[in-house]
């Protein structure tokens, strides 16, 4: 039995062994069709090899670095052509292995097929295999033009590849290339310019004997002057300057590099030269330059105070210290005149700007362009509502701004913000295309109307900015290399234009909320200079009639202020709100808080993710404010029994702002008896000495606490400690005793003088006394 069980053990693993052979020979021949037919797809025969990864293996059109150590970064690309214009594509392929590419291929790709849909646009930033080849360094390089032109006297533009490295591209080495082709060679057809027009893909990739290394990805849009309606889009351009101050406000050195040539507030302005961007403004930087551009005391270099409190600069200050201690005594006349031209440079452009925007729509943000969502709770409710009243700092300057618009970030608003919104005057709100989406399944107008209440009794109009459009722009302003971006936001609007081509819509793209960067206008100005785009203004879609879109979507991954970081601000306003009440303008040293803490909430940070570190910085300069206002540490006091006097006290005030409040004295035991200071003024940056009225009562060395406290009954958190010595009066005392021991023996040796009486004179004396004087009689007669 056990020899027959083996044979039977045997042949099933000889019958496996054969089953599975067969089945990898079958395997074999099925994939050899397979192979042959994605050949014959892919034009294979030209030498471009499938991207399977989205950039073959190799780096990116951004120029990421791909497994074989080969990357293409683009530099250049044509994003739109007519009949008449030439696709240019220049870039650079770098080679960061330690083995030079020999004899390199480097060849341009098309699709086989118009990319008039958005998801084709992204099935080709991974997969280019269906394409044909339209430039080839081999076919179109040098050597093969001079030799194409001995040939042939034809004149007209050809196709020609350029690069530095024909021959071989060493380890370690970059090299430039340049492709262009003009429209006739291009073989997309002119005959239907309706049907033919819209996106192309294009891919550029380099290889050699072991394939291919690496791939650029991009495109261009064919247009052969199609007849169809073209697709408004309105810009929408913060104006803001993100960063952390002590008090709110932007320095002047600050706004000066701002306003420089290649300033944020300089890019922030060149994209408004296009009169139809709308202009969504940050009362910050208004109130940023009112103050830097006022005129100094007469006399003084110094920049006017504004009326709140500054603290000492503190670590990570970013701007609105770095003036300080200017303008002081030690000045020179250099530095004096080196500040009224910068205040007079800060003036100019100021100037210029208000004109500007005085023929723009202008939305008025809340101060310090806050994420307003995140603001809940009772002490950031009202740091909410203080950022919204700001905003008439913006039509104090610009009357026609509109303050009645809010703009949440995307995603994050539901219907009860919505409603908090209208609540803080709002009638209008800036949502995006995924929160209310369309209803058509296409894009319609950006101006719609939506639900607050579950009832539908309550609406709020909505402005609708394009995702799509608003997510690529910002790549493009973020890019390093920004070609390749800027060529797919270009298709994308081309694709979006195919959705509807005899029907106009009107679209919203925000730029983003940032300081704005060069690329600010390149974007702006090659978009609107597609012709099948046509830039509008923001009233224009205001002043639309609102397209039904589907209900309030809030979405899953919304970027929102870490709950620890609220909280670290909620605590901060807390405390030093109450302290502010030391002050004889509390309202001013409020506004400088509440204006400090808004820059911690603002929506580059939110989207930066770097809130944490600005309230670290909020902290620490709410640390250093409330140190700036204390007690001078004395010494010890020797105090007498039952006498009423005064101890002397010093205020120091560091602030820059008039303090207002009482001393009191607090002793820990009652032989010290202490009353409260009349109120005092202290100036801002001096002291004050105040006496503290004491009686001591009996003998002990008391501790004090001195604390001060504010009109409203507020102590503040610095106070100090003292030790007062109560002590009878012994010298006094033993002046007392010692005149009362005389007194006594003076009055003892009276007493006893007075109860002896006269001295008595013996009898014989007397007699004989008496009969001297008998004697003495008759010789006087004689």
């Amino acid at each position: 039995m056990f020899d027959t069980m083996t044979d039977f053990t045997i042949r099933a693993r000889v019958l496996f062994a054969l089953l599975s052979t067969t089945l990898l020979l079958a395997g074999s021949i099925f994939a050899v069709p397979l192979a042959a037919s994605a050949a014959s797809a892919t034009a294979s025969a030209a030498g471009l090899q499938k991207n399977p990864g989205g950039a073959a293996e190799g780096g990116d059109s951004d120029g990421a670095k791909s497994g074989t150590g080969v990357s293409i970064t683009l530099d250049e690309i044509t994003p739109w052509l007519d009949d008449k214009g030439t696709l240019t594509v220049r870039g650079l392929v770098t080679n960061s292995t330690d083995k030079a590419i020999v004899d390199p291929k480097l060849r341009l790709g098309m699709s086989l097929r118009n990319l008039d849909a958005e998801y084709r646009i992204n099935a080709w930033k991974s997969d280019q295999s269906r394409h044909r080849v339209i430039a080839d360094l081999d076919d179109n390089g040098p050597a093969a033009r001079k030799q194409a032109a001995e040939k042939s006297n034809d004149d007209n533009p050809v196709t020609a590849v350029d690069a530095t490295f024909e021959k071989e591209l060493k380890p370690g080495s970059s090299g430039e290339f340049t492709i262009t082709v003009p429209a006739d060679r291009l073989g997309l057809s002119k005959s239907s310019p309706n049907s033919s027009w819209g996106p192309r893909g294009l891919s550029v990739q380099i290889s050699d004997t072991s394939g291919a290394l690496a791939t650029g990805v991009g495109f261009t849009t064919w247009y052969p002057n199609p007849k169809f309606d073209r697709t408004a889009v309105s810009f929408l351009a913060p104006v803001t300057l993100p960063g952390y101050t002590a008090d709110g406000l932007i320095g002047p050195e600050a706004l000066d590099a701002a306003i420089a040539e290649n300033g944020s507030l300089t890019n922030a302005a060149r994209v408004l030269t296009d009169p139809k961007v709308a202009i969504a403004l940050d009362p910050r930087v208004i109130a940023s330059f009112e103050a830097a551009v006022a005129e100094p005391p007469s006399g003084e270099g110094a920049p006017p105070a504004t009326g709140a409190p500054s603290p000492p600069s503190t670590p990570g200050q970013t701007a609105g210290a770095e003036d300080a201690g200017a303008g002081d005594d030690a000045e020179s006349p250099e530095e004096q005149k080196a500040r009224e031209d910068r205040r007079k440079r800060l003036d100019t452009w100021y100037r210029d700007f208000l004109e500007t925007a005085k023929t723009r729509t202008v939305i008025a943000l809340p101060f310090g362009d806050p994420d307003q969502n995140s603001l809940t709770g009772e002490d950031l409710d009202a740091l909410g509502a203080f950022a919204q009243m700001e905003k008439a700092l913006v039509a104090e300057v610009l009357p026609n701004a509109r303050t009645d618009i809010a703009w949440p970030i995307a995603g994050t608003a539901d219907r009860a913000d919505l409603r908090a919104l209208q609540k803080a005057g709002n009638s209008t709100a800036i949502l995006d295309d995924v929160q209310q989406p369309p209803t058509s399944g296409i894009r319609e107008d950006g101006r719609s109307m939506t639900r607050t209440t579950s009832d539908g009794e309550t609406t709020i109009e909505t402005l609708i900015s394009d995702s799509a459009l608003t997510d690529l722009s910002a790549d493009v302003i973020g890019s390093k290399s920004p070609a390749a971006a800027m060529s797919e936001l270009v298709a994308t609007s081309a694709a979006i234009q195919s959705e509807a081509p005899n029907r106009s819509r009107h679209l919203l793209l925000p730029l983003p909320r940032s300081t704005a960067s060069a690329g600010w206008q390149a974007t702006t100005s090659t978009l609107a200079g597609a012709p099948w785009i046509e830039s509008s203004g923001l009233d224009t879609l205001l002043d639309s009639d609102p397209e039904p879109r589907g209900l309030l979507q809030k979405s899953t991954d919304q970027q929102r202020i870490p709950t620890s970081t609220l909280q670290g601000l909620s605590d901060i306003r807390t405390k030093e709100a109450r302290f502010n009440s030391a002050f004889s303008d509390p309202e001013a040293a409020n506004a400088r808080l509440d204006r400090s803490l808004l820059t911690c909430t603002s929506v580059a940070w939110t989207l930066g993710g770097d809130s944490a570190t600005c309230l670290d910085k909020a902290e620490s300069t709410s640390r250093a404010q409330m140190d700036s206002l204390y007690l001078e540490k004395g010494s010890s006091v020797l105090l007498v029994t039952g006498e009423k006097t005064t101890i002397p006290v010093t205020i120091v005030n560091d602030t820059t702002a008039e303090a207002t409040l009482k001393l009191r004295m607090k002793p820990r035991t009652p032989q010290l008896r202490a009353q409260t200071t009349e109120t005092v003024v202290v100036p801002p940056a001096e002291t004050m000495r105040v006496d503290v009225p004491v009686e001591g009562l009996a003998n002990a060395d008391v501790p004090t606490t001195i604390e001060m406290v504010t009109a409203d009954g507020v102590t503040l958190p610095k106070d100090a400690s003292l030790l007062v010595r109560v002590r009878a009066d012994w010298e006094n005392i033993g002046t007392a005793v010692v005149g009362l021991a005389l007194a006594a023996v003076f009055v003892i040796g009276l007493v006893k003088s007075v109860s002896r009486g006269r001295r008595k004179i013996p009898e014989q004396q007397l007699a004989a006394a008496v009969a001297r004087a008998k004697n003495d009689e008759p010789g006087k007669k004689d």
